[in-house]
């Protein structure tokens, strides 16, 4: 489906030279208006040729600029008032999951962002379903009564979602958990599209997309009474605040965060209150080292490893 749904959205000449590649090594595609398009594929980047990689940009293609807006526009089915929310955020998530950042000139409509026009380039992130990838933690999550929450720490680009999807996809078969609710504020971690999920996520779990982790935490512990909530990049104090206050009415949370480690958190001033609260009780490092998803520790809420 994915290379389907690449197909779709790329240029032709693009298009034709990631079948030379092998799908479950592409993660990313950057094309630039005007530069050699780059590739994020196995444990490296290169630049994408007619018939595969190339570590050379003389030999690269060569991206248009109309390319770039031509990306968006198929990405959107031709309509960007119907996804202006998405690009004011700066990304378009398609079927399968896919995220498509965005560049562009930015419109102000006071202290508020209008919409982006004028797209310089593209950032086409491509999920990668890894069953099972998380079997090798979910022990150290475990509590006398279910789970302890848990916050994966780690860089861009190091597989916390995917971890994330499957840490969901186990826990929702658990016979001590009754229901997980994703707030799946990308529409990445459970890839919904049209209200199918396209991702297993397991036989529990619900999805809330396409909203704020604020408006879906609020109305969730509300509306749907989960045992778990599983929601990704954690970004500002609304996002944080949103999860301590979950946490605190009793549910259980599994988050990510964009951090080189755990130890970094107690340099940023938004999380002062959630490590002083020790609301999270586990904290699992990530990083690309051995390959995305490399589980580098395991610590408690007092940052000691417990694995």
């Amino acid at each position: 489906m994915i290379c389907e749904v690449l197909n779709n959205i790329l240029p032709q000449t693009i298009a034709s030279a990631i079948k030379f590649l092998n799908a479950d090594k592409l993660y990313e595609l950057r094309i630039r208006g005007g530069k050699p398009v780059s590739v994020g594929y196995g444990r490296g980047y290169y630049y994408l040729a007619r018939h595969g990689t190339t570590d050379s940009p003389d030999n690269a293609l060569i991206a248009r600029e109309e390319d770039v807006r031509e990306i968006v526009m198929r990405a959107c089915d031709k309509s960007l008032y119907a996804v202006n929310d998405r690009i004011c955020a700066g990304f378009i998530t398609v079927k399968g999951g896919i995220r498509i950042g965005i560049s562009g000139e930015t419109v102000f409509e006071g202290n508020r962002i209008k919409t982006v026009k004028n797209f310089t380039a593209v950032n086409v992130r491509i999920p990668h379903e890894v069953i099972g990838c998380a079997e090798s933690i979910i022990n150290s999550l475990r509590s006398p009564h279910g789970y302890f929450s848990a916050l994966i720490v780690s860089p861009p680009g190091a597989g916390k979602t995917t971890l994330l999807r499957d840490l969901a996809r186990l826990s929702s078969s658990d016979k001590q958990v009754k229901n997980v609710l994703i707030a799946d504020e990308r529409d990445e971690i459970a890839a919904s599209y049209c209200g199918k999920n396209t991702l297993n996520v397991g036989i529990n779990s619900d999805v809330v997309s396409a909203c704020t982790k604020e408006y879906a935490f609020i109305n969730a512990v509300r509306a749907m009474r989960p045992d778990i909530i599983v929601t990704d990049e954690l970004c500002g104090e609304s996002d944080v605040a949103a999860v301590v206050n979950a946490i605190a009415s009793g549910v259980c949370v599994f988050a990510s965060v964009h951090a080189d480690s755990h130890m970094r958190l107690a340099d940023m001033p938004v999380w002062e209150s959630a490590l002083k609260n020790k609301s999270f009780k586990r904290f699992i490092d990530v990083s690309a080292r051995n390959g995305p998803g490399t589980v580098d520790g395991i610590y408690d809420e007092n940052f000691v490893a417990v694995r």
